[in-house]
């Protein structure tokens, strides 16, 4: 199994980037792993049929900034692992979550 990796970059806000982005992902294939890194940026593990590798980078295009990839042109079902690295432009580096108090 060969590996792709790519990097993007999203002005839009981490939660809606992340939401966004695993709606398109799922049209073409599966989170294996998510691993985010404060609001700067995450991480992502794909398992991809071969096929549906360039679907998922004309998708992701249409939502956020990719640096560029030579299309595959592949009919293969082959897996492939995609690692795919997302920065996010508005991200401060300072990322708090807030967790109610609980009573008892």
């Amino acid at each position: 199994m060969q590996n792709v990796f790519w990097t993007a970059y999203s002005n839009q806000s981490r939660t809606a980037a992340i939401s966004q982005l695993e709606e398109i992902i799922s049209r073409y294939g599966y989170i294996v792993q998510f691993q985010p890194f404060s609001d700067l940026s995450l991480s992502i593990q794909i398992e991809i049929a071969e096929s549906r590798i360039d679907a998922l980078y004309a998708s992701l295009e249409k939502q956020m900034r990719l640096d560029a990839f030579e299309k595959l042109n592949s009919a293969s079902d082959r897996e492939r692992n995609l690692f795919l690295n997302v920065t996010f432009i508005k991200g401060s580096g300072d990322l708090k979550i807030e967790v109610p108090a609980v009573p008892g």
